[in-house]
Formats: structure tokens, C-alpha cells, sequence
């Protein structure tokens, strides 16, 4: 029992089938779940639907200042009957429009209201306030928060099928980043606690846009329908990239106090930094390779690429994250020359074809990116 949480004992093949099993598990958990309990959504009247409802209050003119003025029971009578004659018409525009979506409690409820107010004001309620008309989805209440989390961990399994299948593709068995290159069952553990923090960091982003959106009286009402729930999928899927921003907002959130700083800090802060990215693309002589093609489509994702300050120890910069970009990044390195050195292996067939670059580069303000051409090493199979 305990082997079966060993990664080790999983083949790319069964871990695939087991994301695809989990995949049909939660939408047949989501689609139940909303058989079960209808949800709701806004809706905003628009000027066409306007103009109508203009034409079905000018049917039922308001009562004169005589009328409304008189304490004659029957003349109250006939106003009131008026009035419940003209909410009735719009409640029959209301239903016709959003085919009868509207339940009738809310109906009910906005009849109480409309009943007390002329018809200019009740255009200008109906203009600025939103219709709750009923849904598949959970848009309206604290349900929002599950479809957020639905639609996130949705966005993760779909991510991982699509690397995993990827990767059982690839034969060489090298490190990988992330979720893409050669499949490499130590890369288990990290995929599934991405299951569990990619939807969390999605609903928090969704918590922050209504928090700057200025609507955190009603923190739960997402006004932009459907599109939650494809920002929603969107952040599970590249969920690397949506930590790599919440990261880069501790310094925003949470900055460091100068006054903590110690003198070797200041001096290090002094010191003129820069954020580099390092594009890998196969040198010229190797475009003609017959494995060209084949290198290209596999990515540079297995390649490690260091630089080499002139004193100091060697950086390893950081991989492509959740895609097949070529791009390597460094962040804050010091402005100086460097020694630019890359490896990357890639198997043909039986044979291991190593590849290999180097290069001189200076750190500046006017260098921040550079370019490595990868070539057949010396050792090259």
C-alpha cells in the first residue's frame, strides 16, 4: 500500500492515466454539484432593453398631483391597481427577455418596491441595478469562491495532461523543468501539491481584483460573468507564472525596512543590478543537423545554463517555466563580465548528442539580454 505514494513506482504512462481519472472525477463532482444547486448571475439592462421598458411605462402614465394628493379611497384604489397593472408589464419584458430566468420570489421582492415609485424612478432603478437571474453557474454569493477553485484546479489537471503527454514522448532521461521535458517521476510530488496551491493562489488573485476593483461591499459578486471562469482556468494553468507575480508582490506588500539593513546590505543595495534573460537557439552549422528539427520541437528546457562572475561562485540561472520558451532568466546580477556557459543533452535514437556554448558577456545598463548558440560539444556521440 505504501509503495503506491512512492513516485518512483509510477510509469508516465500511469501517471497520465491517473490526472486523465482525476480530470473526469472532479467535472463529474462539478457538474453534479450544479445539477443539485442552481446558481445565479447579474445582468445588466442594456439600451435597447431600456428603450422598451420606456415604451411600456409611457402605456401607464403616472397618476396626476390631483390624484395622488386625494384621500379618496376609491381614487387610491385605482391608482394602486395602475400601478400593479404597469409592474406586471414589466415584469412579463423582464421574463420574456431572460426567458423566464427570474424567480418569482425575486420578482416578488422587486415588486414591493417598484410599486411605491413613479415611472422615472423606476427606469433609474432599473437602470442601475442589476437583475439576479438564475444559472448553471455560481455567480452571485459565496458559491463564486467554489467555481473559482473548480475552475483552477481544472486549469492544473489540464496543464499536467498536456506536459505529462509531452514528456512520455521524450526518451532521455534528464531533468526536466517544471512539468515539461523528459517525464521524471521525482517531478510527482511537485505536480500534485500544485493541485492544492495553484487554486488557492487563484482565489486569492480573484479576492485582490475585487478588493482594487472598489466593489469590497459585496466581495463575493464577481461582475465579469463567465470571465471568472476562464481567468479562473487560466491561473491554473500557468500557475508557475501566477506564483513568479505573487512572489514579486512580497516587495510591494511587504518591504524591507531600511533601517534593518546591515552595512554589508547597504553596500550590496548601492551596487547597480540588473534582471538578464538568456535565449538558447541552435547555432548555424547544427540548423542543417538532421536532428535539428526534432531539438527544436523537444524545447531547451533540459539545457542548465551558468555564468561565471570573475570572482565569486558560479550562477545557475532559472529555467522556462510551465512552457517550451527557450528564455533563462537571473535576476538582480550584479553589472560586471561574465563567463556565459550552457550544456544540454538530447537523445537520437541510441545516440546521446551533447551540446554545448560559451561566450563572454558584460552586464549593463544597455545589456540585459543575450543570445547562446548551442553546437555540438567535442564529446559529442
Amino acid at each position: 500500500m505504501l509503495s503506491f505514494f512512492k513516485a518512483k513506482t509510477w510509469s508516465g504512462a500511469g501517471w497520465l492515466l491517473t490526472l486523465c481519472m482525476l480530470l473526469v472525477f472532479i467535472a463529474m463532482i462539478y457538474t453534479g454539484l450544479h445539477l443539485c444547486y442552481k446558481g445565479t448571475d447579474h445582468k445588466k439592462l442594456d439600451n435597447t432593453q431600456l428603450l422598451n421598458i420606456d415604451n411600456v411605462l409611457a402605456v401607464y402614465p403616472d397618476p396626476d398631483s390631483a390624484q395622488l394628493a386625494s384621500k379618496d379611497p376609491a381614487v387610491k384604489k385605482t391608482v394602486l391597481a395602475k400601478r400593479e397593472e404597469r409592474d406586471h408589464a414589466l415584469f412579463n419584458f423582464l421574463r420574456n427577455e431572460y426567458d423566464g430566468r427570474i424567480d418569482e420570489y425575486r420578482l416578488k421582492r422587486m415588486d414591493d418596491l417598484l410599486i411605491n415609485l413613479n415611472n422615472k424612478d423606476t427606469k433609474a432603478y432599473l437602470n442601475s441595478s442589476e437583475i439576479i437571474v438564475n444559472d448553471f453557474f455560481w455567480f452571485v454569493g459565496t458559491g463564486t469562491y467554489a467555481e473559482v477553485l473548480f475552475w483552477a484546479l481544472i486549469g492544473v489537471l489540464v496543464s499536467l495532461i498536456y506536459y505529462v503527454s509531452i514528456a512520455n514522448r521524450q526518451a532521455l532521461k534528464v531533468a526536466g523543468d517544471a512539468d515539461t521535458g523528459p517525464f521524471d517521476p521525482a517531478e510527482i510530488s511537485g505536480q500534485v501539491s500544485k493541485m492544492f496551491y495553484a487554486p488557492v493562489c487563484a482565489l486569492v488573485l480573484v479576492l485582490g481584483y475585487n478588493l482594487l476593483s472598489g466593489s469590497n461591499t459585496k466581495m463575493t459578486d464577481i461582475t465579469i460573468g463567465k470571465g471568472l471562469l476562464l481567468f479562473s482556468f487560466i491561473s491554473g494553468f500557468f500557475s508557475g507564472r501566477v506564483m513568479k507575480f505573487i512572489d514579486g508582490l512580497k516587495d510591494l506588500v511587504l518591504p524591507l525596512s531600511a533601517t534593518n539593513n546591515t552595512t554589508a546590505d547597504s553596500d550590496k543595495t548601492n551596487t547597480k543590478t540588473a534582471d538578464i534573460t538568456i535565449s538558447l537557439q541552435l547555432a548555424q552549422a547544427m540548423l542543417s543537423a538532421p536532428e535539428a528539427a526534432d531539438i527544436i520541437d523537444g524545447g531547451f528546457n533540459s539545457a542548465i545554463v551558468t555564468l561565471k562572475p570573475e570572482t565569486g561562485d558560479i550562477i545557475t540561472l532559472d529555467k522556462p517555466t510551465d512552457d517550451q520558451s527557450s528564455e533563462f532568466t537571473a535576476t538582480q546580477m550584479p553589472f560586471g563580465k561574465y563567463t556565459l556557459h550552457a550544456t544540454m543533452a538530447f537523445k537520437n535514437n541510441d545516440t546521446i548528442i551533447n551540446l554545448a556554448a560559451d561566450k563572454d558577456i558584460e552586464i549593463n545598463d544597455a545589456n540585459k539580454a543575450f543570445q547562446l548558440d548551442l553546437d555540438k560539444a567535442t564529446e559529442a556521440g
